[in-house]
Parts: structure tokens; sequence; C-alpha cells
């Protein structure tokens, strides 16, 4: 190692200058005897050590320093939450989700309404169907016979006594039959009737004055049904109007139970061509009359 040696030279070292600094740090400095080129690299060693190091420029340092200080504050900066912002964001997200929740129920509302609904008719239809349990008992243990209350005799007689839908309980006689232990009175109303109305019971099949009120000539004709809307209208003094549909599930339709057992959902209060809450001759319910009068032949009238 000369100090003629090129500049370029002077960066790294050749392979041999190498394997001798090695070695004389491995023994710690110290040179074997007659090794020229590991006397030349300890020279160069203590050579570089011997050289004084400049002193570094203090404006340097204090540049450092503020570029490592400003990029701090610049990093706080973006880290720091912006009180005006969150609180715009937050109103943003709670309108957003208000919206979400009208929607939600503008949608749910009416599919609730909808379940309830289907609901309560099931729970009508079953209330019939636990009736007719009762009024199949009853048959059979009466020579077929269906149950008349004192009331409906006395309009089967010779000469009938008067009465009027204000004071007629033709409900009465299902009453009767369950205090005999043919049912329960729990199924006697229909569980969708509004609350505080005076007549929410179920309509009973009207016996004909000509023939025997039985089981076997109901047949498969009506039995019972949500309350007649004509005789609750009635009674009250209110308008019927050009609708005659049960009040009991919103004018929606009405459950019918028939003779053999079987509970329909009727639109419309009509069974083959006879109106089953209007007496034969009655086409309007306004026109319907205020005294009693039992049916005729197989004219269908369900009355409450």
């Amino acid at each position: 190692m000369s100090d003629r040696t090129p500049p370029e030279e002077h960066a790294r070292l050749s392979p041999a200058d190498a394997e001798a600094l090695d070695r004389l740090v491995d023994r710690g400095w110290r040179v074997e005897q007659d090794d020229a080129r590991e006397q030349a690299v300890l020279e160069a060693v203590r050579r570089l050590d011997a050289l004084e190091t400049p002193q570094s420029d203090p404006s340097l340092v204090d540049a450092t320093l503020a570029r490592v200080q400003a990029e701090e504050r610049r990093r706080e900066r973006n880290m720091r939450i912006d009180g005006r912002r969150v609180r715009t964001r937050r109103l943003a997200d709670m309108a957003g989700i208000a919206a979400v929740l009208v929607v939600s129920l503008a949608i749910a509302m009416p599919v609730l309404g909808r379940m309830r609904a289907t609901a309560l008719e099931a729970g009508c239809a079953n209330n019939l169907r636990a009736l007719a349990a009762g009024l199949v008992d009853y048959a059979r243990d009466h020579r077929d016979r269906l149950p008349m209350a004192a009331g409906t005799a006395a309009l089967l007689g010779v000469r009938p006594s008067p009465a009027d839908w204000h004071t007629y309980d033709h409900m009465g006689n299902l009453v009767a039959m369950v205090q005999s232990g043919y049912g329960s009175s729990r199924h006697l109303e229909c569980p969708s009737c509004a609350q505080g109305r005076p007549h929410r019971h179920f309509a009973f099949r009207m016996p004909a004055g000509d023939r025997p009120f039985t089981l076997t000539v109901v047949a498969r004709g009506p039995l019972l049904s949500d309350a007649n809307p004509a005789i609750e209208l009635r009674r009250v003094g209110a308008e019927v109007g050009p609708g005659c549909v049960s009040r009991n599930h919103g004018q929606r339709g009405q459950n019918v139970l028939f003779g053999d057992g079987s509970v329909l959902w009727l639109n419309l209060p009509e069974v083959g061509g006879d109106h089953i809450f209007l007496p034969q001759g009655v086409s309007r319910p306004e026109a319907l009359p205020v005294r009693v009068e039992l049916p005729v032949g197989d004219d269908i009238l369900l009355a409450q």
C-alpha cells in the first residue's frame, strides 16, 4: 500500500490486504515475523487512527433537528380530530340512520299489520272449530238436534211471540250449550273484535220455521260465522250502508263454519247465491226489518 496509489484504489482493500487485516485482528494486532504485508496493513491503520476528523458544522445539526421537529408537528396536525368536522359527520350519519329507520318502518308496519290480522283470523277460525266440536257432541246427545234457548222456541210456536233485534239474543243458544258442558266460553267470541263493542259474539244459524233444527238438516250449510253486521248496526240504530261484510276483521271478510266442520274464509257473505246475513227477500242491509222473523225453507240467516 503506497502513497502513490490512485485515489479510487484507497476506497477498497485488495483480497490479500483484507486477509492480512483479518489475521491481525485475530492475533490482537501482532505481526508475524518477516510478513511485509501485515506490517504494511498495520502501518496504514496507525496512520488512519492518527488523522484528525474535522469538527461538524453546528448549523447542519440545527437544520437537521429543525426538520425533524417540523415533521413531528406535521404528523400531530394530521392526527388531530377536527371537532367541527366530527359534529357535521355525526349529524349527517344520524340523519342517514333516521331516514333508514323511517323507510324500514314504512315497509315493516304494513307487513306487521297483515301478520297480526292473519294471526287473528287464524284464532277466529280455531274458536269456530272448537264450537263445532261442542255442537257435534251436543247433537249426538240430543237426537241430532242443535241447541235452542227458550227465546228461539217461542218464535216457533203457533202464535210466535213478537221480538226485535234490540232484545233478541240468538247467541243465548250457544251460551246455554257451553253452560251445559259442551265447550268453553272463551271460544264464543272472535279474538279480533274491537274492545267494548256490545255485540261481538259469533253469529249462529237461525232455525227454519218449517223444519226441524238438526245437524242433519243443516248438512253442509253455514252454521256459525263472524258477527252479522246488519243486525249489529240495527241494534245500535246506525245506518248499515251498502256493504254487509262482518266488522270483526275490518270488513275484509268473515270466517264461516259449515255443518261438516270445515271453516272457510269468505270475502263476501254469500253461499250459493244466498246472503247469510240477510233474510230471503231483503236485498239491502238497511232494509232489514227490526222484528225478528225465522227463515223459511232453505233460506240461510246467521244471527247473534
